[in-house]
């Protein structure tokens, strides 16, 4: 019975990145905010408890280059990169999971 628990809080967690992300592209990247850096610390967070080392570090570039962005002096192609290596990394694990 835990493993299916787990298997949906992995699946609820991807979810929520993929919603983020989403909303992102939507936005612009150009338009990351302070409010996106609390979003991404909160989902690094839950990334621990299933012990997602390379996940967390994808997270955590996100939350450095978009902290330069939301400043005015980020790199958006490598702001690009990240949010490509993210998205690419949550597909492929849903697909994996179903």
């Amino acid at each position: 019975m835990e493993g299916r628990e787990e298997l949906e809080d992995y699946s609820q967690l991807m979810q929520k990145i993929s919603s983020w992300s989403e909303e992102l592209l939507l936005r612009g990247l150009s338009q990351f905010t302070l409010r996106d850096i609390e979003v991404l610390e909160q989902l690094i967070a839950e990334t621990s408890r299933f012990q997602m080392s390379f996940l967390r570090e994808i997270l955590e570039h996100m939350i450095d280059e978009g902290r330069k962005t939301a400043l005015g002096n980020g790199n958006e192609e490598l702001m690009l990169l990240h949010y490509c290596r993210l998205t690419q990394y949550v597909q492929l694990s849903t697909q994996e999971s179903s």
